[in-house]
């Protein structure tokens, strides 16, 4: 049987849905008071520190680090899931808001993720279409020189994965968020190993800004690294919905699948025309 790990990160004491593969990890644990049943990201190897500028990956690189003989892995948000209970996730918007009540009175459901990821490579979030390439939309929402340094970063530590990100950033419009993912072990060590020497690099030459946002730029940079090393490798991935838990949830918070379905051609088209 397969050994299974999902972790939740959680900067704070939530409720949380309960399953056996489940493992809550408190992010930032360095920084704060040790939250009972949680597993602080401060054991052991260990980035718990810089969680104020890495975000969940401080929680990522603890597993990566700490777990061992584990066969699947993967990341959840305490405020974001795969909703796996979808019938067409590929026609499906790509978050869905729901009351935490309502949220924690269901189980939650896997489906058999080793029959899953014996015909995908890795389970991602349903991908967003932007109006500009990713490479444009990083630059109007964050510091356009910081990823400019990122692009010369991977030029010299690791070229040949050059053209699949200037694919899948400068030459595209589709683009997963959220640092989420279910996959193989060895996927996720070697997407841990090249993200880490990317951003480390990174953190030497563009240290964080004092700014609410633009200092998370590690979390941000490695949103967009999983599309470049997901294309280089040709992983075969299976696109998910994320179901989003608040506790202040209204059902206006939701768009059909259809609008949702329309303002994703819509964009594309923008995209297209704006470039030809």
């Amino acid at each position: 049987m397969s050994n299974i790990k999902i972790f939740i990160c959680a900067h704070k004491e939530v409720p949380l849905p309960q399953h056996p593969f489940f493992l809550p990890i408190q992010a930032g644990a360095a920084l704060h008071d040790t939250i009972k049943g949680y597993q602080p990201d401060n054991e052991g190897d260990n980035i718990s520190d810089k969680n104020p500028h890495f975000c969940e990956l401080t929680c990522h690189y603890w597993a990566w680090k700490n777990l061992k003989n584990v066969d699947i892995v993967g990341l959840n948000h305490y405020r974001r899931y795969f909703d796996f209970t979808r019938k067409w996730p590929q026609f499906s918007a790509d978050k869905h808001f729901v009351s935490t009540e309502d949220f924690l009175k269901q189980d939650y459901i896997f489906p058999n993720l080793k029959n899953v990821l014996s015909k995908y490579d890795i389970i991602l979030p349903v991908a967003r279409h932007w109006r500009v390439s990713n490479t444009q939309q990083y630059s109007d929402y964050h510091i356009a020189k910081d990823w400019e340094m990122l692009r010369q970063i991977i030029k010299e530590r690791h070229p040949e994965y050059m053209p699949s990100f200037e694919k899948t950033m400068d030459n595209s419009n589709k683009s997963v968020s959220y640092n989420m993912f279910i996959t193989h072990w060895n996927h996720f060590d070697a997407y841990s190993e090249w993200l880490f020497d990317i951003l480390f690099e990174v953190e030497k030459r563009v240290p964080p800004i004092d700014d609410p946002i633009q200092s998370r730029i590690y979390g941000y940079m490695s949103e967009r690294l999983i599309n470049v090393f997901c294309d280089y490798h040709h992983l075969h991935i299976l696109h998910i919905p994320l179901i989003m838990p608040l506790d202040n949830a209204y059902e206006g918070l939701n768009i059909s699948n259809i609008h949702w379905c329309w303002r994703r051609i819509s964009n594309d088209m923008h995209y297209v025309l704006k470039k030809s």
